[in-house]
């Protein structure tokens, strides 16, 4: 009899609990909150700008590859690679012991006309006195001037070898042309080279240049520039732009332009310069961030709007061109107006026609409309 009762006060409680759960309201039970979105106000832009950067090399002002003026061996070498110079210290001396032992050539040949000279001289008065007391001829006079000229001009003759020898003597040693540092030696001692040979690489160590290309349809606007900065290593240095560019390389295909460096400049030879020029595109358009963008029909990119008002909001899908992007933000035009709110982010929760609610304006950069890419 116990169990009865224990049974039947299950099954009642069992059927209380379906009856009140059959009594709750269908709408109670499909209730769902709106879905939060960040959103951002549309603001007008009437360009973007796009950070270039192009490559060039740091280049000495002058560089010089001396060669000697005359063939010869190289005797003494003065300098090496890396070491700074004067203007007019002797670098590189080739031997000249030919040119002294034929200086000494000369010069005993010169004592020989010397000599021959004093001779023709003494006989050329003993003759004029002579000829004073009607013992000599005409004949004998003028032979002897003859000889006495060319005695003179074969003397003449050595003075100038001589000269040439002396020339040759100080032309066998290599001086430096200007102030600079040796970037290379081309020889050794003991070496024989013909005229004209490299034997050293000087760089001045002035006016040092930066060399520096940059595409032909960005010359008109790089010439408008009149301040200029060049990124060389880890400082920047300002620079003058000493030409426009005169021609189009054969190989890189691109004008190359020269920077004169300040003197205070520490760069070496072949140091890389980037010079960063901002390209400014003057069309209207919206930045926007790239969580804002979702990909559209063949390619094309979409953004979600909010459309609606008095809190009642749902989401529209709007077409989109990007102009530009860059690490966080793109520049956009397309079906979008200004002072609409942009859905900013978590794009995959929702779809067109979606009802949605504000929950968090999200303001732009500051520089976004200046900001530009590599």
């Amino acid at each position: 009899m116990k169990r009865i009762t224990i049974a039947g006060i299950v099954i009642g409680s069992t059927l209380l609990v379906g009856c009140n759960t059959s009594t709750s309201s269908p709408t109670e039970r499909h209730v769902q909150p709106l879905l939060s979105v960040n959103t951002l106000t549309l603001a007008p832009s009437d360009h973007y700008s796009v950070e270039r950067e192009y490559v060039g090399m740091v280049q000495a002002g002058q560089q010089a590859n001396l060669g000697a003026e005359l063939g010869g061996k190289v005797a003494r070498i003065l300098v090496d690679v890396g070491d700074s110079v004067q203007a007019g210290e002797p670098l590189l001396v080739l031997d000249t012991q030919l040119l002294i032992t034929q200086a000494d050539e000369l010069r005993a040949q010169q004592s020989q006309i010397t000599a021959q000279l004093d001779l023709a001289e003494a006989n050329l008065k003993r003759q004029q006195s002579l000829k004073q007391r009607g013992f000599s001829a005409d004949a004998d006079i003028d032979a002897l001037n003859s000889q006495r000229n060319a005695l003179m001009a074969n003397f003449r003759q050595l003075s100038a070898s001589l000269a040439a020898n002396q020339l040759k003597q100080a032309k066998s040693t290599i001086y430096a042309p200007y102030d600079g540092t040796v970037s290379s030696r081309h020889v050794s001692t003991g070496d024989v080279i013909n005229t004209g040979t490299p034997t050293l690489t000087l760089l001045a160590a002035t006016s040092k240049e930066a060399h520096i290309g940059i595409p032909a349809k960005q010359l008109a606007k790089l010439s408008n520039h009149d301040s200029w900065k060049l990124q060389i290593g880890p400082e920047s240095y300002p620079a003058t732009l000493l030409n426009p560019g005169a021609r189009i390389d054969s190989v890189s295909r691109t004008v190359k332009l020269r920077f004169a460096l300040p003197e205070s400049a520490e760069v070496l030879d072949g140091q890389l310069a980037y010079l960063q020029f901002s390209d400014v595109h003057e069309k209207p358009g919206y930045w926007i961030p790239l969580s804002a963008m979702t990909d559209g029909l063949r390619g094309t990119w979409n953004v979600f709007v909010m459309h609606g008002a008095d809190k009642q909001y749902v989401v529209e899908r709007r077409s989109i061109q990007v102009l530009h992007a860059n690490d966080g933000y793109a520049y956009v035009t397309g079906a979008l107006t200004t002072g609409e709110q942009v859905i900013a982010d978590g794009l995959h929760r929702l779809v067109p026609g979606q009802a949605v609610q504000p929950v968090k304006k999200l303001p732009l950069p500051r520089n976004t409309r200046d900001e530009a890419a590599l």
